[in-house]
C-alpha cells in the first residue's frame, strides 16, 4: 500500500531538517547583514506628517522656497517672562533682541518674528510680562533638532527674567524623543523577563522558552531592516520602532510557541527530528502561515491609506508577521531539528510536575460545549455593552495636557494661558502675484482690514501675527521682520486658535479661515492664497486618514474572510469569526474611552487627568493590528478543530478536543502579548499608553472571551454547518466543495 501523500509544507519542514546545517549558516548571514540595516533605520524616520500635494503641503514649500532659500524650516519659540518689567520697557526690548539675535546667529538664514520686529500685541501676555518669539530654522528636522540645545544654551535667561524656556515643535520632540525611548527600554525590561518566566512554566525547560525569544530579536531585527530599505523610496514614521518592537515581540513569540509546542509534541510521540519538523510544518506550520497572512491582510489598511505617516507604519507592521512567518519557516524548523531531544533540555522543574494534555483546558471545553447557549449569551451581553461605549469616543486629543512635563511642554502652556491661543497656529501664505506687491498701499489697507476682521472673531481667535500699521514706511518696518519675502511678494499672516491644535477652537478656527479665504483674495487681485499652519494640517491629516477608512475597512473584511474561507473550506466559521472581531474592536474602543476620557481605573495606569479625547492614529492602528492578531488565534484553535474533523472526528468531539489541545497555547500566547503591550501601557508618553493598553485590553477580550468561549460555543450550537462549503460559494473562492458530513448520531453530528 503506498505511503499516504504529504503536503507541500510537510516536505518543505524535512528539507529544512535535512539541510540544517546549512539553513543555519545562511539564516545568520542573513542577520548579520539585516542588523547593519536596522542599525540605520534611524536615518530614515521623521515626525513630519504632512501630505503631498495637499494645499498645506503647497503653502509650506512656497514658505521654504522664498523665506528660507529653498531649505525646509523647523520653527523653535522661546518664551520671555519678567516679573516687574513689561516688554515696552527698553531694558526688556534690549535683552530679549539680543537673546534672539545670539541664538539666530547659530543657524545662518534663520528668520525671526518678534513682537519687537512686527509690533503685533498678539505675541504678548496679557499683562505685558510675557512675550514670545518665533525662529524659524532653514534646517531639517533631524538636523534642527540637534541644534535644540545649542539654541537654549544661547539664549539663556536674560538677567532678572524668569527661566526662559524653549517650545515649538522642534523642541518638542527633541524633549519627548528620549522620553519614548526610555518608555520603550524600559517596557522590554518589563516585557522580557515576564514572557521567559511564562516561556518556563509552560515549558518546563529552558531551551523551549528561549526558542520563542531569540524567534522574536530575529522577527524585529528583519522587520527594522526591510523597513529601512523601504525608507530608501519613502518617508518612515518615528513611531515605527516602537511598533515593529511592540508588535514583533508578541507575533514572534506566539508563532514560535506554536512551532515549539508542536515539534515537542511530535518528539514525544515517537516520531524522529526529521520526520518531526515535517510534521510541525504541516500542521503549526500551516497555522503560522495563514496567521501571517490575516494579520498582514489587517496591515493593508494602513499601507492602501493615502496618509505617508500611517503607509509608513503599515508597512513597518506588515513585515513584522512576514519576518515571524520567514524564521517560523526556516530557521526555525532547521534549529529544531539541530536540536532533536535537547529540545527540552535544561529542565527547570521534573517532568512529572508536568500537567497532561489537556488536564486544565478539558474540562473548559467540556463546560463551554456542554452549556454553550448561555456562554455565549453572557460573553456576548458583556461585549455589546462595552461596544456600545464605543460611540462617545474622541478623536481630538489635548496634547500639551497629555504630554509630560517637559520644557517645552511647560512652554506652550505658558503661551496659551497667557495668550488664551497657542504656540502652533494656522497661517495665510500670500502670494500677490509680483514683486513689491504686498507693499502696495492698497494692498496694506486691504490686508489690515483681513487682520482686523479675524482679530474681531475674538471668540474663535486668540491673536493675528501681522503688523497693525498701515503708514507705508512703518509697514515696511515691521512685516520686513519675516512676514514678508525679500522682494515683497510674499506674505505670511499667522491665525491662532484658542487651544491647541486639536481642540475645539481650532476646528472653528479652519471654518473661519476657510470662509475669509476671499476676502484675503479680493485684497491681491490676479494672486493666490494658500493656508498652513498646524491646524489646517491636523485638518488634512484627518480627512485623509478617516475619509476612506471604512471603505478600507470592509475592503479588509472581505480578503479576510476569502482566506479563511480557504483555508477552512467553510462559509460559516470565516463569518462568525469576522463579526466576532469586529465585535471586539468595538469594545476596546470603549474600554479606551471609559479608562481614558471617563477616568475609570486611569489611576492603575499612572493617569492623573481624563483625557479629551484619544490620539487620533490610535483608533486606526488599533483596528489594523487587532484584526490580524485576532485572526491568530481563530486560526490556532480552528486549524486544531479542522486537522481532528479532517481525520474524522465529529463536530462536537473536533471542537472539544481542539479547545483542550490548543487552549493551553492560545492562553500563554495571549498572556504573552498582554504583558507585551501592557509594558508600553505603564510609560509617560500617554499616545502610547492608550496604544498599549488598547491592544492588551483587546488580546485578553479576544483570546479570552471570544475565541475560547464564544467561538467553541458557537460552533457547538451550529453543528456540521461548520465544516460544509456550498458547490457555488468554493468555485468563487476557488476551493474544493466540502459536503456536509453524513450524520452519525444526534450527539456526534453536534
Amino acid at each position: 500500500m503506498p505511503p499516504p501523500p504529504t503536503s507541500l509544507l510537510e516536505r518543505h519542514g524535512r528539507r529544512m531538517a535535512r539541510r540544517r546545517w546549512l539553513v543555519i549558516p545562511l539564516f545568520l548571514l542573513l542577520m548579520v547583514a539585516a542588523a547593519m540595516g536596522a542599525g540605520r533605520l534611524g536615518d530614515v524616520m521623521t515626525s513630519e506628517q504632512s501630505l503631498p500635494g495637499s494645499e498645506a503641503e503647497r503653502a509650506t514649500r512656497i514658505v521654504q522656497r522664498e523665506f528660507s532659500a529653498g531649505a525646509e524650516t523647523n520653527d523653535v519659540q522661546p518664551v520671555f517672562r519678567h516679573p516687574t518689567l513689561t516688554v515696552d520697557h527698553p531694558a526688556y526690548r534690549e535683552a530679549v533682541t539680543a537673546s534672539l539675535e545670539r541664538a539666530a546667529a547659530l543657524v545662518p538664514g534663520t528668520r525671526v518674528v518678534s513682537y519687537f520686529g512686527t509690533g503685533s500685541r498678539d505675541m504678548v501676555g496679557q499683562d505685558g510680562h510675557m512675550t514670545f518669539a518665533t525662529l524659524s530654522l532653514p534646517l531639517p528636522e533631524a538636523q534642527a533638532k540637534d541644534r535644540v540645545d545649542d539654541i537654549r544654551a544661547a539664549i539663556g535667561t536674560p538677567e532678572g527674567f524668569a527661566p526662559t524656556l524653549v517650545g515649538g515643535d522642534v523642541a518638542m520632540w527633541h524633549d519627548v524623543e528620549p522620553v519614548i525611548e526610555d518608555d520603550l527600554a524600559r517596557a522590554e525590561l518589563l516585557v522580557l523577563p515576564v514572557a521567559l518566566l511564562i516561556l518556563l512554566v509552560y515549558f518546563g525547560s529552558a531551551v523551549s522558552a528561549l526558542l520563542p525569544l531569540l524567534m522574536a530579536g530575529v522577527t524585529i531585527t528583519l522587520a527594522m531592516a526591510g523597513t529601512w530599505l523601504a525608507g530608501q523610496g519613502m518617508d518612515v514614521a518615528d513611531l515605527v520602532t516602537n511598533v515593529i518592537t511592540l508588535v514583533g515581540i508578541a507575533i514572534g513569540i506566539d508563532y514560535s510557541l506554536l512551532v515549539v509546542s508542536r515539534f515537542r509534541e511530535e518528539m514525544r510521540a515517537g516520531a524522529d527530528r526529521v520526520e518531526a519538523a515535517g510534521r510541525t510544518m504541516a500542521t503549526a506550520g500551516r497555522a503560522v502561515l495563514l496567521a501571517g497572512v490575516t494579520v498582514a491582510i489587517g496591515l493593508a489598511v494602513l499601507v492602501a491609506l493615502p496618509v505617508p505617516f500611517m503607509r509608513s507604519l503599515g508597512v513597518g507592521g506588515m513585515l513584522v508577521p512576514a519576518s515571524a512567518v520567514l524564521a517560523g519557516l526556516t530557521v526555525l524548523p532547521a534549529t529544531l531539528a539541530a536540536l532533536g531531544p535537547r529540545v527540552d533540555a535544561l529542565r527547570v522543574y521534573p517532568r512529572r510536575w508536568r500537567l497532561r494534555e489537556g488536564a486544565l483546558w478539558g474540562p473548559v471545553a467540556r463546560a463551554v460545549t456542554g452549556w454553550g447557549i448561555p456562554v455565549a449569551a453572557i460573553a456576548l451581553v458583556a461585549l455589546v455593552a462595552l461596544a456600545g461605549q464605543s460611540s462617545g469616543m474622541s478623536i481630538h486629543e489635548d496634547p500639551l495636557a497629555d504630554a509630560p512635563d517637559l520644557e517645552a511642554v511647560e512652554a506652550g502652556r505658558i503661551v496659551r494661558d497667557e495668550l488664551g491661543g497657542s504656540l502652533t497656529p494656522n497661517v495665510y501664505v500670500i502670494d500677490t502675484g509680483r514683486d513689491g506687491g504686498v507693499y502696495d498701499p492698497a494692498t496694506v489697507a486691504a490686508l489690515a482690514r483681513v487682520a482686523d476682521g479675524l482679530r474681531a472673531e475674538d471668540d474663535v481667535v486668540s491673536g493675528v501675527t501681522w503688523p497693525t500699521a498701515t503708514d507705508p514706511a512703518a509697514f515696511r518696518a515691521a512685516a520686513g521682520e519675516g512676514l514678508v519675502d525679500a522682494d515683497g511678494r510674499y506674505a505670511l499672516m499667522q491665525v491662532a486658535p484658542h487651544g491647541d491644535e486639536l481642540s475645539p477652537s481650532a476646528r472653528a478656527l479652519n471654518a473661519l479661515m476657510a470662509a475669509r479665504e476671499p476676502d484675503v483674495r479680493a485684497a491681491v487681485p490676479g494672486g493666490e492664497v494658500l493656508t498652513t499652519g498646524a491646524p489646517a494640517v491636523i485638518n488634512e491629516f484627518t480627512d485623509a486618514l478617516y475619509g476612506p477608512f471604512p471603505w478600507l475597512v470592509a475592503g479588509v473584511l472581505v480578503l479576510t474572510v476569502i482566506a479563511l474561507m480557504r483555508a477552512f473550506r467553510s462559509w460559516l466559521v470565516p463569518l462568525v469569526a469576522v463579526a466576532l472581531s469586529g465585535l471586539s474592536l468595538l469594545a476596546t474602543y470603549g474600554l479606551l474611552r471609559l479608562v481614558f476620557m471617563e477616568g475609570v481605573g486611569s489611576g492603575l495606569l499612572g493617569m492623573d487627568h481624563e483625557v479629551r479625547g484619544i490620539a487620533i492614529w490610535v483608533p486606526v492602528m488599533l483596528f489594523a493590528f487587532l484584526f490580524g492578531i485576532s485572526m491568530d488565534y481563530q486560526v490556532f484553535l480552528v486549524e486544531r478543530m479542522r486537522e481532528l474533523r479532517d481525520g474524522g472526528a465529529p463536530n462536537l468531539r473536533a471542537v472539544r478536543q481542539g479547545l483542550a489541545g490548543t487552549g493551553r497555547v492560545v492562553g500563554t500566547a495571549a498572556a504573552i502579548m498582554i504583558v507585551a503591550f501592557g509594558g508600553f501601557a505603564a510609560g509617560t508618553d500617554v499616545s502610547m499608553k492608550e496604544f498599549g493598553f488598547g491592544l492588551a485590553a483587546a488580546v485578553a477580550i479576544d483570546a479570552l472571551l471570544v475565541r475560547c468561549l464564544i467561538v467553541p460555543a458557537v460552533m457547538r450550537m451550529t453543528g456540521e454547518r461548520n465544516w460544509t462549503m456550498p458547490a457555488p460559494l468554493a468555485r468563487i473562492v476557488r476551493v474544493r466543495p466540502r459536503p456536509a458530513a453524513a450524520a452519525r448520531t444526534i450527539g456526534d453530528a453536534r
